[in-house]
């Protein structure tokens, strides 16, 4: 299972950094991996849905890595 949502990390100088990321979870629902959310689609039809989909990921709460991932992510 995937979905959209946001991802905080820290970057090298000590700030937080948000990206809103395609997240993938293990069988027990937890995340375990993430990468970059991207929007295609063969209709425009599909952005639109697309984009729906991010909006609603923004009322998520926010994933904090790594505290909240299982695995090694591979982003």
């Amino acid at each position: 299972m995937w979905n959209h949502r946001i991802v905080s990390t820290v970057d090298d100088m000590g700030s937080e950094y948000l990206e809103l990321v395609e997240v993938f979870y293990d069988r027990d629902g937890h995340p375990y991996a993430y990468g970059d959310a991207t929007i295609g689609g063969d209709y425009v039809g599909d952005l639109h849905e697309q984009v729906e989909l991010f909006k609603k990921s923004l009322d998520l709460p926010i994933l904090r890595y790594p505290e909240h991932f299982t695995g090694n992510v591979n982003k």
